[in-house]
């Protein structure tokens, strides 16, 4: 069943209790829904497949066990979260039409996985842009500020919140007592889910500009640390300082593009959930926008991992570790001279790239701030 079929046997309902004939159809034509399909599963095969990465390159390789590459963690987690459980259901309420996607007793169901994950993502990346500038603010103080048991209760604290706040729509009495028909029976979309759009769409800009602060911080610090190196070892060693620089200013690559992918994935969310509440739509451009936002939203959850992972030279030797780990496996022949071969081989390329962007005789405080910086 189309949906104009089902906008014609529920143009005069409204939000009674009637429902519409207890079948299964789909909301668009096949080619449109062929066309959705063919944008979601290469993402969502990324957005798995990525984060599973980061994840097993943490528990095969003991040098990210760090505390400070918890909140990578987590965030990988999360994202992976989104791709196996949110970016499916969502999927299933935008493209099909039944009594299990349109009714308002089981439709929140499907789309909390999305508020949940999404918003978690949204935070952990806000959370991780402290932790850095504390990192690279703080050197010395941040081993014994940021202990391993302070940053999982911290990141348990901020699972907790998240769940909490995509079940806020549950804390909403209906004044009309009874389930309702959702799907198309009402463009204004004046349900309970409003209060979490309105939310959502409203501390969005907010978070990016606390991440442009926080990155901004985080970006004259670099400048700073690296002039002072330059003028500190420059006639002992041009080239390492200039290599040293380099390494440096992939971290603030890093750091831009982090900026960056958060305001193209996340602000445009903004827009349409002012714009499918204020401003007059029609059922074409709804979509319209509804899809591309909730597109990009999802697109960050595959980003993540490439930004926080591949721009990390110690998560790029894990992903080596990982796939000659497998790989070996897949082949059969894998013992346990094979894994200390892999591993040893991990630490000789570790030890090369630090080796290679370190300075003459630099002080305990460049060190670990150095350090702190190659990890952005």
């Amino acid at each position: 069943m189309s949906v104009e079929a089902y906008l014609n046997a529920t143009s005069n309902q409204g939000n009674s209790s009637t429902f519409p004939p207890d079948d299964f159809g789909w909301a668009f034509s096949l080619r449109i829904t062929i066309l959705y399909i063919l944008m979601y599963v290469p993402l969502w095969v990324c957005i798995v497949v990525g984060n599973l990465m980061v994840i097993l390159a943490f528990v095969y390789n003991k040098e990210l066990r760090r505390v400070q590459n918890y909140p990578l963690i987590s965030l990988a987690v999360t994202d992976l979260l989104t791709g196996i459980s949110a970016l499916p259901a969502l999927l299933l309420v935008r493209l099909t039409v039944s009594p299990l996607v349109c009714s308002a007793s089981t439709r929140f169901s499907l789309i909390m996985p999305s508020f949940t994950f999404c918003g978690s993502s949204i935070y952990h990346l806000l959370f991780i842009a402290i932790d850095r500038c504390v990192s690279l603010t703080y050197p010395l103080k941040y081993p014994s500020l940021v202990t391993p048991r302070r940053m999982i209760r911290v990141l348990s604290l901020l699972w907790i919140y998240n769940v909490w706040f995509a079940l806020i729509p549950l804390y909403i009495p209906n004044p009309a007592g009874e389930d309702r028909w959702l799907c198309y029976a009402n463009e204004n979309y004046d349900n309970e889910l409003d209060v979490i759009f309105i939310l959502i769409g409203s501390f969005l800009p907010i978070y990016f500009l606390f991440m442009m602060i926080l990155y901004a911080v985080m970006l004259y610090i670099a400048f700073k640390h690296i002039r002072t190196r330059r003028e500190m070892s420059y006639q002992a060693s041009p080239l390492r300082t200039r290599n040293g620089a380099r390494a440096r200013m992939r971290g603030i690559v890093t750091m831009a593009t982090v900026v960056g992918a958060f305001g193209i994935c996340w602000l445009p969310s903004t827009f349409k959930f002012f714009y499918q509440n204020y401003a007059p739509t029609t059922k074409e451009s709804l979509i319209t926008v509804q899809t591309i936002t909730e597109y990009l939203s999802f697109t960050n959850s595959m980003v993540n991992p490439l930004i926080y992972g591949y721009f990390n030279c110690q998560f790029r030797i894990g992903f080596k570790m990982v796939l000659e780990r497998w790989s070996c496996r897949i082949r059969g022949r894998c013992n346990r001279e094979d894994k200390e071969n892999v591993y040893s081989t991990g630490m000789t390329n570790l030890a090369l790239s630090v080796s290679a962007e370190s300075i003459n005789e630099p002080s305990s405080k460049e060190i670990v701030s150095s350090a702190n910086l190659r990890s952005l």
